[in-house]
């Protein structure tokens, strides 16, 4: 579970029912048009996905973290409190633990020690990483996926829900739905989940904000998921946010 969470806030941070991703851009969404996107709004969230592929290398920012362990009754079983620090180098980004803790108790420097031995098994793999997430929206993956058009905004029609869904589940996938601005193909929310879990994972459930402005169009501001997982008849429920801060980008 915890490599899970901890990919998508590598993700996001550089990175759902559709119902709720919706929902957070205010009124409950009215008009639906059954329609599919047209192809000039395609292009224009492919241009805005090529930015982000970008933003994904030359982004440096800092991600502060908070997951939850929570039991039957939706009371806090377990808490951890991370700030990430991320610097763009033109390859790998440099990651730093800034502080760490469990239940209150400051544990920075064994979390530290662990990260550093981590980055050591992966040198010693001698593997490229792999980058599974891509928007659906990218020019390369809008044909896996099949589009459609759910609302828009009653307050603002350049504002237009797409919602998204893989042709075939596979690793990396999402399924879900993204407010948009139809004139620049620039994404405000998305609300997605997996379309394949990985094993012992259940659901994944995660809503993004775009609200910070950058050069190469809005990036991610703060990141809000549920989980669920297990193995047997032992079953566990997570929930979260990162807020990320000090956005920038590289040269």
């Amino acid at each position: 579970m915890r490599s899970v969470i901890l990919s998508l806030t590598v993700v996001v941070a550089l990175s759902l029912g559709p119902s709720r991703a919706a929902l957070a851009e205010g009124d409950s969404p009215q008009g639906a048009v059954a329609a599919v996107p047209s192809t000039a709004l395609l292009g224009r969230l492919a241009t805005q996905a090529e930015q982000f592929e970008e933003m994904k290398k030359r982004g440096s920012y800092t991600a502060s973290g908070i997951l939850e362990q929570v039991n039957g009754k939706g009371e806090v079983a377990g808490r951890k409190e991370v700030v990430i620090k991320v610097v763009a180098t033109g390859a790998a980004p440099k990651t730093d633990i800034v502080s760490y803790k469990e239940d209150g108790q400051d544990k920075t420097a064994e979390a530290r020690t662990k990260a550093e031995a981590r980055k050591a098994e992966k040198a010693a793999e001698k593997k490229p990483a792999k980058d599974l997430f891509h928007l659906p929206f990218l020019s390369t993956e809008q044909p896996k996926y099949s589009f459609a058009l759910g609302a828009r905004d009653p307050r603002d029609a350049s504002r237009v829900l797409v919602q998204f869904e893989p042709r075939e589940p596979t690793e990396g996938a999402i399924k879900g739905s993204a407010w948009v601005d139809e004139k620049t193909g620039e994404i405000l929310t998305m609300g997605f989940s997996l379309s394949k879990n990985p094993t012992f994972i259940d659901h994944v459930d995660v809503t993004v904000r775009f609200d910070t402005k950058t050069p190469l169009g809005r990036a991610p501001s703060s990141i809000e998921f549920q989980a669920r997982g297990g193995m047997l008849f032992i079953h566990k429920r997570y929930r979260g946010s990162i807020a990320i801060a000090d956005a920038r980008l590289t040269p």
